[in-house]
């Protein structure tokens, strides 16, 4: 008798025990992700990305439920943008886009892979990013902010009417609508004149060699140009007058070659006296006014921030 009451209150007392730990689990489960968690952050913070990654990816493994697991896929890719390898960065966030449509984590992800294709001057996959952002997001409260950002990736790639057309979907209750209407008058009086015509430059090299270079704005080469055409016509024109056709053959040959090469110098040298000018609109621009759009980097909360310069 005494025997069974004594295994009763073992049975009962190893039952409690296996309530117990039980009951401890879930308590357990969440003290190991805070700090696994927190580690993780910590690590970002102090800017051990390589490590930080390391942890982010062992937080979504032991705890993939977890309601912080859609920001840690988002911090893993902001670990392979600020350790160094863009790439892989873009790669990983648009797949987190993909697979995760429709929940709030996928915008600060738009976002993230808009600034680091900006910062690697792939302009026109920022702005594909940067509409589909618009498209998925149009009542964002920051969406003017975003009209801006689009309209700077369209001035970066020269497409200035494409910019103004964006500009003017930013709204006049906005903040930032003097800025918009300031950038569009700049856009409207960009200098048109001074624009130099390839087809100019070759045909007047053509007339005249050198003088396509002059029209360029480069008077060495010019100067260059004239003188060897010069110089291979005089010495061929001498050399059939003093009955010597084979040198006089060999220096038309080259003459034509010295020719045809000037012209072609001559219509690049167009082209990049306008991609100078164009280089250097943009970077008045940018030195007058200035919008950058991007994800505060700090980990408790996850917004949009803005910062302008004049």
């Amino acid at each position: 008798m005494v025997r069974a009451i004594l295994l009763g209150r073992i049975g009962w007392c190893l039952l409690l025990l296996v309530l117990c730990e039980v009951l401890a689990q879930p308590v357990m489960a969440e003290e190991g992700a805070n700090l696994l968690w927190n580690f993780a952050n910590y690590l970002y913070q102090e800017q051990y990305f390589y490590r930080a990654a390391t942890e982010y990816n062992r937080f979504l493994f032991r705890f993939p439920t977890d309601t912080r697991a859609p920001e840690a896929e988002l911090q893993i890719g902001r670990c392979y943008r600020h350790g160094g390898k863009p790439d892989k960065a873009v790669n990983y966030l648009v797949r987190l886009i993909n697979r995760r449509v429709g929940e709030p984590i996928t915008r600060e992800a738009i976002l993230e892979v808009v600034a680091i294709l900006e910062e690697q001057k792939r302009y026109p996959e920022a702005i594909y990013w940067t509409k589909r952002f618009i498209a998925r997001y149009p009542e964002e409260p920051e969406i003017d902010a975003v009209y801006l950002r689009l309209a700077w990736l369209q001035v970066d790639t020269g497409k200035y009417e494409q910019a103004l057309a964006t500009l003017q979907q930013v709204s006049p209750e906005s903040r930032l609508y003097s800025r918009a209407k300031s950038l569009s008058q700049a856009l409207q009086q960009r200098p048109e004149g001074g624009k130099k015509s390839p087809a100019v430059a070759g045909v007047l090299s053509a007339v005249l060699p050198g003088s396509g270079h002059l029209y360029a704005g480069r008077p060495g080469e010019a100067a260059t140009s004239f003188f060897l055409n010069a110089l291979f016509i005089t010495g061929a024109v001498v050399a059939f007058k003093n009955d010597s056709p084979v040198l006089g053959g060999i220096l038309v040959f080259f003459e034509l070659g010295w020719y045809a090469g000037g012209i072609r110098t001559a219509v690049k040298a167009a082209r990049e006296a306008n991609a100078r000018e164009e280089k250097r609109f943009r970077q008045e621009l940018k030195e007058t006014y200035r919008l950058s759009l991007g994800l505060e980097p700090g980990l408790d909360r996850l917004g949009l921030s803005l910062r302008l310069t004049f």
